[in-house]
């Protein structure tokens, strides 16, 4: 008769699946070194007696070319790009930007600028460029630059016509008619000494140190005889009275000098005045006082 050995000795190993192993199951030796490990099979427990296992999950069918895919139960559906009614991908949706206000016009600093040259006007033009530069403070381009110009320019005229005003005012007070000559001016005159000019024009007032083409030597009022025969009698005859009495009778000698005698008409009248004058003979000017 066999005796039965004690498993507690030590001597007999003891079975992994046994229940009875406090230890449970060991865990299989790791791979070699450089080896993947084989995937574990995941459990599976056996369908009851007589029924069939259910078939393998199949993959849903991805849509077709072009067709949104269908939504998942319980999750929500992803917007599909590139249809109508959503923004295309990568293009975010921004409102187009509002067109700014329009540039003011430029037409007051053009106007402005054709004025200032304008002679009488460039005081407008001057007035028109100061409303463009006060308005361009709000920072907008109103031709600042065109009003700074007209506003030169208008300047520099409207200096240019007052100093050509007082040159001409000037120049004109000079000229005088012959009833305004005294005894003693010096003048230049047209026709003066050309015979060829139907009367004595244009006299004007100079320095009788400056070239001249007369002097007044005496002044005085036709008498009725005189008035009678002028035209017919010579100059000589009818100044020699007055000349004489202002003391200058020696020109009267002078070969070289002329005596002119003038009337405001040249049909005169008893008691209009007349102007008797010394001149070159040759017409040449004079360059000094004679009387």
């Amino acid at each position: 008769m066999t005796t039965p050995q004690n498993p507690g000795d030590g001597e007999t190993p003891q079975d992994p699946s046994d229940p009875q192993n406090p230890y449970g199951t060991p865990p299989p030796p790791p791979p070699p070194y450089g080896e993947q490990p084989p995937p574990s099979a995941a459990p599976s427990t056996p369908p009851p007696y007589g029924e069939q296992p259910p078939p393998p999950a199949v993959p849903p069918a991805a849509p077709a070319y072009g067709q949104p895919a269908a939504p998942s139960y319980g999750q929500p559906a992803a917007p599909s790009y590139g249809q109508p009614g959503q923004p295309a991908y990568g293009v975010p949706g921004y409102p187009s930007p509002m067109p700014g206000p329009a540039q003011p016009g430029k037409g007051m600093a053009i106007t402005a600028l054709i004025l200032s040259f304008i002679c009488c006007l460039d005081v407008v033009g001057i007035i028109l460029a100061i409303v463009v530069l006060v308005r361009s403070r709000d920072g907008q381009n109103r031709g600042k630059g065109l009003a700074i110009a007209a506003l030169v320019i208008g300047v520099i005229t409207l200096v240019a016509t007052i100093a050509g005003s007082v040159a001409l005012v000037n120049y004109a007070k000079d000229f005088k008619d012959v009833d305004s000559l005294k005894a003693g001016d010096c003048f230049t005159a047209k026709g003066l000494t050309d015979d060829s000019e139907s009367g004595v024009t244009q006299i004007r007032s100079v320095g009788c140190s400056d070239k001249h083409d007369g002097e007044v030597l005496a002044t005085s009022n036709l008498s009725s005889d005189q008035a009678a025969s002028y035209g017919q009698a010579s100059p000589v005859e009818i100044c020699t009275p007055s000349v004489s009495a202002a003391g200058s009778a020696d020109l009267l000698a002078d070969p070289e000098k002329v005596l002119i005698a003038l009337t405001q008409d040249a049909s005169p009248s008893s008691g209009d005045k007349l102007v008797c004058v010394i001149a070159n003979a040759d017409g040449s000017k004079l360059t000094s006082k004679l009387g």
